[in-house]
C-alpha cells in the first residue's frame, strides 16, 4: 500500500499500527484505531479514508456511553413515516441542514438526542409536534397528512393506546434528580420489565424494587438511569411515584398480569413474559446492569428483596411518600 508522505515529498509504502484512542470530550472510549506509518521515515501519515474509519468508531463508541441518537435511528424514524429530511427538520424546528447534519455522522447535542431518541420511540408525543408544526404552518397538510395514516394505523392495534396515555402523561417529566435525569419510555419500559419476567418469577410487590435497583446501579454507573421513572418512600421500599406500577402491569403488549387468590384471601399477582421482549434499545451496559440485579434478586423471596431496598440509604433517608433523589446512587450497599 502506498500513499503521498509529505516528510519524503513522494509515495511511499506504508503500515498500519494499531493504537487505543482512550477519551474524547472527556469520555473514557479505549477505541482501537488505525494509524498509517511511513515505512521509510516511520512518520504518521493521515489518510482520509482511514481518518474516517477510526472517527466513526470513536464516534459510536461515544454515542453509545452518552446514549446519543445513532444516523440509523433518525433514517429509521424518517424512514417509518416516509418523510424527508426536510420535513423533519421543519416538523422539529431545527436549523435547516441539522437532520442532514446528523444522519452524517455529526453529533446531536444532548438535548437534541434526547428528544429525537423520544420521538423514535413514542409516536403519539411525534404526532403532538407534528400537529404543533401544521398548526403553525411550518408543514403542508400532504406532510401532516402522511404522519397522521401512520399513527391512526398503529392505533387500531394498540388496545392500550388510552392506558398508555394516562400513564405518560402522569409520570412522563423532563430530566432531573428524580428521574435519573432520563426521560421516561414506555416502551422501554415494557421491554425491561417483559425481559426480567422472562428470567425469573416476578412479583408485582417486587417489580418497584427491581426497577429501583436497576435505575439506581445504572446511574451510579453512568449517571444516568435506565427508565425514567421516580420513585417515591413506601413502607416496604421504594414504588414508581403515584403507584404507577399498578396501571403499568396491566398493559399486555409484552407481559401478563395474572391476580390469584391466596389461602389467606390475599392477592398476590405475577407478572409473565409474552417472550416479544425487545432488548435492541439497551446499550450493552444497561443490559449487563440489568443482568446484574436479575442474578441478585431472583433468588430471594418478596420480603428479602424488600430487606434489601431497606439498607439503603434512598429509603432510609426519606420519609413515606417523600421522593427519592438520584443522589443516593453514589452509596449503594448492594454493589458494595
Amino acid at each position: 500500500m502506498k500513499h503521498y508522505c509529505p516528510y519524503c515529498n513522494s509515495e511511499q509504502e506504508y503500515s498500519i499500527v494499531k493504537r487505543i484512542f482512550k477519551e474524547y470530550k472527556g469520555v473514557k472510549v479505549n477505541v482501537e484505531e488505525n494509524v498509517p506509518i511511513c515505512k521509510k521515515c516511520k512518520n504518521e501519515l493521515i489518510i482520509n479514508s482511514i481518518e474516517d474509519e477510526n472517527l466513526k468508531r470513536i464516534y459510536n463508541k461515544y454515542m453509545e456511553i452518552k446514549n446519543i441518537i445513532t444516523p440509523s435511528e433518525i433514517k429509521n424514524l424518517r424512514n417509518r413515516y416516509g418523510i424527508s429530511q426536510r420535513e423533519l427538520t421543519a416538523i422539529l424546528d431545527f436549523g435547516k441542514m441539522t437532520i442532514n447534519r446528523y444522519e452524517n455522522g455529526s453529533l446531536p447535542s444532548k438535548s437534541h438526542s434526547d428528544y429525537l431518541k423520544l420521538i423514535a420511540k413514542d409516536e403519539y408525543v411525534f404526532f403532538d409536534k407534528v400537529t404543533e408544526a401544521y398548526d403553525t404552518n411550518r408543514i403542508s397538510q400532504k406532510t401532516f397528512s402522511k404522519v397522521k395514516n401512520v399513527v391512526n394505523k398503529q392505533s387500531i392495534h394498540d388496545n392500550n393506546y388510552e392506558l398508555k396515555l394516562y400513564i405518560e402523561n402522569d409520570l412522563k417529566t423532563s430530566p432531573n434528580i428524580y428521574n435519573g435525569f432520563q426521560v421516561l419510555d414506555l416502551e422501554k419500559l415494557q421491554n425491561l420489565i417483559s425481559y426480567i419476567a422472562s428470567k425469573t418469577k416476578l412479583y408485582l410487590t417486587s417489580l418497584n424494587k427491581y426497577l429501583w435497583f436497576i435505575d439506581m446501579i445504572s446511574y451510579n454507573k453512568r449517571t444516568i438511569s435506565v427508565t425514567g421513572l421516580t420513585y417515591i418512600h413506601e413502607q416496604y421500599g421504594p414504588v414508581i411515584i403515584n403507584r404507577k406500577y399498578e396501571e403499568i402491569s396491566k398493559l399486555d403488549d409484552k407481559y401478563k398480569r395474572e391476580d390469584k387468590e391466596k389461602n389467606d384471601g390475599s392477592i398476590q399477582s405475577i407478572i409473565t413474559s409474552n417472550g416479544n421482549y425487545d432488548l435492541s434499545t439497551f446499550s450493552d451496559k444497561e443490559i449487563k446492569i440489568i443482568d446484574y440485579v436479575i442474578h441478585l434478586l431472583s433468588n430471594k423471596s418478596v420480603k428479602e428483596i424488600s430487606n434489601l431496598s431497606h439498607k439503603e440509604l434512598g429509603w432510609r433517608n426519606t420519609e413515606r411518600f417523600e421522593k427519592i433523589s438520584f443522589q443516593y446512587a453514589d452509596n449503594l450497599k448492594i454493589i458494595e
